[in-house]
């Protein structure tokens, strides 16, 4: 497992400098705001933004939480985090670079946990959420959210090949199943072309 991390890791620091030339247009402008007004929270303190990358969601969030005290962008990737830290200089933005199943957080921690294009990277089932639900605060919100639906995202890994090629997205009803298992209340799962976005709040 440690092995495939790595790989992993390498495969996406070559990708860092040519990101976001993958990510910039209007249409996935609109669907990133759509993710971001889909997963809002009033009031919200910290929000945790897992597989950050280059930071796609940064500009969302500090429009749609300008009162926000912290975002940590998290990523494995050190090279995406550089990207990322270049673009944006805003002093309420901590990089941390880890991994989403071990997080270095304290409990209840994060008001909203935000893991956009990032999902299948994490791991499977219960193990790949259960750090992000220990962190996430008693009525917090977590979202997971893409720009395929997961059979056409899991067709794309395998066309890829290499360490991604067996990522996994799971439906969102098994991903809304999953994350009812670890206590996530007011489950809303939605896929279609497109489009995937799944739910969930921690009962306060």
């Amino acid at each position: 497992m440690a092995m495939k991390t790595e790989e992993k890791r390498v495969f996406f620091n070559r990708l860092a400098s040519s990101w976001d030339e993958m990510t910039q247009s209007q249409q996935i402008a609109s669907a990133i705001r759509d993710f971001v007004q889909r997963s809002f929270a009033a009031g919200a303190r910290t929000i945790l933004d897992v597989g950050c990358g280059t930071g796609v969601l940064v500009p969302h969030l500090l429009s749609a939480y300008p009162r926000t005290r912290i975002f940590i962008e998290l990523d494995f990737a050190e090279e995406m985090l550089a990207v990322n830290r270049m673009k944006f200089a805003d002093r309420r933005l901590v990089r941390l670079a880890g991994d989403a199943t071990d997080l270095q957080l304290p409990d209840d921690s994060m008001d909203v946990i935000l893991c956009f294009n990032a999902a299948p990277h994490l791991g499977h089932g219960e193990t790949a959420f259960h750090d992000l639900f220990r962190v996430l605060a008693p009525g917090g919100i977590i979202a997971v959210g893409h720009l395929m639906n997961s059979a056409e995202l899991n067709q794309f890994h395998r066309s890829v090949h290499g360490p991604v090629a067996h990522d996994h997205l799971p439906p969102a009803q098994v991903l809304g199943r999953i994350f009812s298992s670890l206590g996530g209340k007011d489950v809303l799962a939605q896929e279609r072309p497109g489009w995937y976005f799944v739910r969930a709040s921690k009962p306060a």
